[in-house]
């Protein structure tokens, strides 16, 4: 083996002992000799301590292949934005869009029945009743029930609406009235088809200060063109339905009705969450539209040149497996990572590292089949005499397919400034701090959330995930699970109204001219990691008979005072303690009394039920937890010279992990009834789970035993 006799020949041979405590004896055990002069040179300067060498060997070890080089300076060349061209775009098949309108329908979020007789004016009945021909006399028009999932389909392409199909019963039905309430009797039924061209839009959710969600909705407030289909074989039809080219005003009229009815939720999610990568940006404008079979969304942000066009949004599923995909331009991640280094971000997170470090400025950029992410800094003072260690870090992701397999290769190259500081560098702190610097820079960005947080299939999530993990790790969050079995990711929370977790399958990434491409099929399964109550609830009417209570206030209340038998919370017993200092001011005594006091039951959510009396509450699993009480630090302190005391209170909030549930029910008349002395409405130390479904609820009734009176009206609750 040659002998090494300067920096530079040191170069190729850095990268395979970046993480060794001493990498000259490394080299020097792998065979590589070192001229009397260089290795006079190669003594150690600055001492590490053996927890700091640890901790940077840890970081490194998340860089991949590591090199060295000096003075090659690299750039990159990205693509700029074509006209007109979205910095952001996903899209999804309607069929996925279907699924979750059955899901928002299963779960109640669409109501299944609604009471015409009760919405429309008696003048508005006659003329509807006008609009049929029934078999069977004797009964007008009442209740419209869906008996089947929504489902909607494209009109046109490069139309902002879609057209909504709701298949209904429409019953004709006596109405009895008695003293305890109504008796519907159905004499004769309509089925059929309500068809209506609604309005396609888009809302933003935040999720933190860097984060946000897009969800695709449907605006029922916007619909136009109603029309109502009676089946060939319905026992009630249409007395003269109207031309194609005519308004069917007695769709409208329906419509009208519908719409006050589902007046809370006019605007129905029909997408998963679809994670904006676009940190502290703002959205200048949104484009939402249709193609083909897809919904297709167009974002630009505040900071990139020329306005969108439409015409360029196209659908961009690179397969018939998949339903959804995202795509992302580089420019909006490089406008990112160049404010964090203008505003000290990024020196910040390096000098989680190192104290000394500091991050001049980053740049980021998608090519065929790779991302790269430079970052150029300094060690300040490292070498002797106040000299910097200049570098330049590179990481680069390269990302193949092999079939459903997908390999991501991490690699880190640190170019240092000269050939003069690489013996500063290896002497010093060692040639593992500049890989750890990079590795930190790129998973402290917070460009997006971790997977298992619920934003996976966001373009910056997997990027991400890229960074954080190595190549075996990432093909089983997002590709093969093995023995060729695909694997999904689990996201951790429902898509908006529905019961369902979003699952994604047959993952497809690809990255080519500035572009990131993320696909995949977009599936559902029941949540069972959230918390759902679905409960209905009774009271007696006049005779006495179990009727539901429609329409009424129900609070889900968590029991803090006093405190129920077998609680967990176990608030602290009092303490206090006395200091006593001298001041220019006298001699002043200090007393710290701590003490806990129980809070008032707290409203964790207020909702009211439907016809059925039934009503659905969701909590996620991270906003379970509760207030159990307060701890109270008085501190008084007494000067002894001036014989002057001065008191503060301070409260600071116990948390409760599992808080005591009960439900809190204002009737019709406003007195209010609650549910702590029946089993079936206390939930004791309460854990994630369901309670009742939305075809079982749980029933509690008030029907002459059980419920407990804790207020005359509901102004004092």
């Amino acid at each position: 083996m040659p002998t090494l006799s300067n920096p530079q020949d040191l170069l190729p041979l850095l990268g395979s002992v970046a993480t060794a405590d001493d990498p000259i004896a490394s080299l020097e055990k792998r065979g590589s000799v070192f001229s009397p002069s260089l290795k006079s040179s190669l003594k150690p300067r600055r001492v590490v301590k053996p927890d700091q060498r640890a901790a940077w060997n840890k970081a490194a070890a998340k860089a991949g292949r590591i090199t060295y080089t000096a003075g090659k300076r690299p750039q990159l060349a990205a693509r700029a934005l074509a006209p007109g061209e979205y910095e952001f775009s996903a899209g999804m098949r309607t069929s996925a869009a279907n699924e979750i309108l059955a899901g928002l329908l299963a779960a109640g979020t669409i109501p299944d029945t609604v009471f015409l007789d009760e919405i429309l004016s008696s003048g508005e009945i006659d003329l509807l009743m006008g609009a049929f021909v029934v078999d069977k006399p004797g009964g007008r028009i009442s209740r419209f029930q869906i008996t089947a999932p929504p489902t909607i389909a494209p009109l046109r392409d490069g139309f902002d609406r879609v057209a909504l199909t709701i298949p209904f019963r429409l019953n004709f039905e006596r109405v009895s009235h008695i003293v305890s309430g109504d008796i519907r009797t159905v004499v004769t039924f309509a089925t059929g088809r309500l068809r209506l061209s609604v309005g396609l839009v888009t809302d933003v959710v935040p999720v933190s200060i860097a984060a946000r969600n897009l969800e695709i909705q449907l605006d029922l407030s916007n619909s136009e063109d109603a029309r109502l289909e009676l089946d060939a074989n319905s026992p009630v039809q249409r007395t003269n339905p109207p031309a194609p080219d005519q308004a069917d005003g007695f769709a409208i009229l329906l419509q009208n009705a519908l719409q006050q009815k589902l007046a809370a939720t006019l605007r129905m999610t029909i997408s998963a969450s679809i994670p904006l990568p676009i940190g502290k940006l703002e959205i200048h404008e949104t484009a939402l539209l249709t193609r083909g079979d897809a919904i297709l969304v167009g974002i630009k942000v505040q900071g990139t040149p020329s306005p969108g066009n439409p015409a360029t949004l196209t659908a961009r599923f690179p397969n018939a497996d998949t339903n959804f995909f995202t795509r992302l331009h580089d420019s909006v991640l490089r406008l990112i990572v160049q404010s964090a280094a203008r505003s000290g971000e990024l020196t910040r997170i390096a000098k989680q590292t190192h104290p000394d470090a500091v991050i001049d400025s980053a740049d980021i950029a998608f090519g065929n089949g790779t991302i790269k992410m430079i970052t150029k800094g300094k060690i300040v003072d490292l070498c002797p005499l106040g000299v910097d260690l200049g570098f330049t870090t590179t990481t680069t992701l390269t990302i193949t397919l092999e079939g459903t397999r997908i390999r991501v290769q991490k690699d880190t190259s640190n170019d240092l400034d000269n050939t003069d500081v690489i013996l500063c560098a290896i002497t010093s702190l060692g040639l593992a701090l500049l890989a750890a610097i990079a590795v930190i820079i790129t998973q402290g960005l917070g460009l997006a959330s971790g997977f298992a947080a619920g934003y996976a299939l966001g373009v910056v999530g997997v990027l991400t995930i890229m960074m954080e993990f190595d190549s075996e790790d990432f093909s089983l969050v997002l590709s093969d699970g093995g023995d060729n079995q695909p694997t999904f990711i689990e996201l951790d929370f429902p898509i908006p109204g529905t019961d369902l977790l979003p699952t994604f399958t047959g993952t497809f990434i690809r990255l080519d001219d500035s572009t990131m491409l993320i696909a995949a099929h977009l599936g559902t399964r029941a949540d069972v990691l959230n918390t759902y109550f679905y409960v209905r609830f009774q009271d007696a009417d006049a005779l006495g008979i179990a009727r539901a209570m429609k329409g009424v206030t129900v609070r889900l209340m968590d029991r803090d005072s006093p405190a129920p038998t077998g609680d967990d919370v176990v608030l602290p017993r009092p303490t206090t303690t006395h200091t006593s200092h001298h001041l220019p001011t006298g001699d002043i005594a200090t007393t710290v009394a701590t003490t806990s006091e129980r809070t008032s039951d707290e409203t964790v959510q207020t909702t009211t039920t439907d016809h059925t009396g039934r009503i659905r509450i969701y909590i996620p699993r991270n906003k379970l937890a509760s207030k159990g009480g307060n701890k109270v630090v008085t501190t008084t302190r007494l000067n002894l010279t001036t014989d002057q005391e001065t008191t503060s209170t301070r409260r600071t909030p116990i948390s409760e992990a599992r808080p005591d549930f009960y439900f809190r029910v204002t009737r019709p008349n406003g007195t209010i009834v609650d549910t702590l002395q029946i089993p079936a409405g206390f939930f004791l130390n309460f854990q994630s789970t369901r309670v009742g479904t939305p075809t079982q609820p749980r029933v509690i009734s008030f029907g002459g035993s059980g419920g407990v009176i804790v207020a005359s009206k509901a102004a004092g609750s």
